[in-house]
C-alpha cells in the first residue's frame, strides 16, 4: 500500500475536519491496490502450483520409464551408460511426491487466505482489513515456505540428480554444477523472501495499521 498516496488524499482534505476526507477516494486507492496485488498473487502461485506439478509429472515419468525398461534396453540407451537399476526408482518416487507436495501445498494455502478474504466488509475499513491480511499472508508464507516448500524441493533436486548419477548419464562435473548451481539459487531465494520480509512486507504492514488507526481516531 503506497500509503504516501493515500496521505496527499488524506491531506488534500486540510480545510476540513478530519473524518470529512474523500472516503470514497481513498476506498478506491486501497480496492486498486487490492486488485493489483491480488493479480500478481494469483499469477505467482499459480506459476508455483503448474512447475509443482510438471516436475512431479517427470520425476514420475522417469520412475516410470525405468520400471518398464529391461536391462538390455536401458543398456541400448544412449543417454544412460549404466543398466543397473536399484534404488533410483524409489528415489523418483520420493521426488515425484515431494513435487506434488510442494503443489497441493502452495494451492490449499492459497485457496485457504481467499476464503479469508472473501469474510471482509465491503468498505473501507473492510478493505483495510484485506489488505493486512493479504499481507500477514504473505509474511507468513514467506516465513514457512523455506522449510515446508524450498528444502523438500531442494531434496526432491537431489535425489533426481542422484538418480542420474548412478545411471551415469552425464559427466561428473555435470553434477558438481549442478549441485553449485542448485546450492547458489537456494541461497538466493532464501535471502531474497528474507529481504521481502523485512523491506516490503512488514513496511506495508505498519503502513496499513497507521492508516486503519487514523481511520478508528476519525470515527471517534
Amino acid at each position: 500500500m503506497e500509503f504516501n498516496e493515500l496521505k496527499m488524499i488524506w491531506d488534500s482534505q486540510n480545510q476540513e475536519p478530519l473524518y470529512a476526507l474523500n472516503e470514497g477516494a481513498l476506498q478506491r486507492v486501497v480496492q486498486r491496490r487490492n486488485d493489483e496485488r491480488a493479480r500478481a498473487l494469483s499469477r505467482c502461485y499459480t506459476t508455483e502450483i503448474t512447475v509443482g506439478l510438471i516436475c512431479g509429472f517427470a520425476m514420475l515419468g522417469c520412475a516410470g520409464l525405468l520400471a518398464i525398461a529391461d536391462p538390455a534396453s536401458l543398456a541400448s540407451w544412449s543417454l544412460i551408460r549404466s543398466s543397473e537399476v536399484t534404488w533410483e526408482i524409489p528415489a523418483l518416487l520420493g521426488a515425484a511426491a515431494i513435487w506434488f507436495y510442494y503443489g497441493a501445498y502452495m494451492y490449499l494455502a492459497r485457496k485457504r487466505q481467499q476464503r479469508r478474504l472473501e469474510t471482509f466488509d465491503s468498505s473501507l475499513r473492510g478493505d483495510l482489513d484485506r489488505a493486512l491480511s493479504e499481507t500477514d499472508f504473505q509474511l507468513m508464507m514467506a516465513r514457512n515456505t523455506v522449510w515446508r516448500g524450498l528444502v523438500p524441493v531442494w531434496l526432491a533436486a537431489a535425489l533426481w540428480v542422484a538418480a542420474l548419477f548412478h545411471l551415469e548419464v552425464a559427466p561428473v562435473w555435470a553434477y558438481l554444477l549442478l549441485g553449485v548451481i542448485a546450492l547458489i539459487a537456494f541461497v538466493r531465494e532464501v535471502g531474497g523472501r528474507n529481504r521481502s520480509i523485512t523491506d516490503r512486507f512488514e513496511p506495508r504492514r505498519r503502513e496499513l495499521e497507521a492508516l486503519r488507526a487514523k481511520l478508528a481516531d476519525a470515527q471517534r
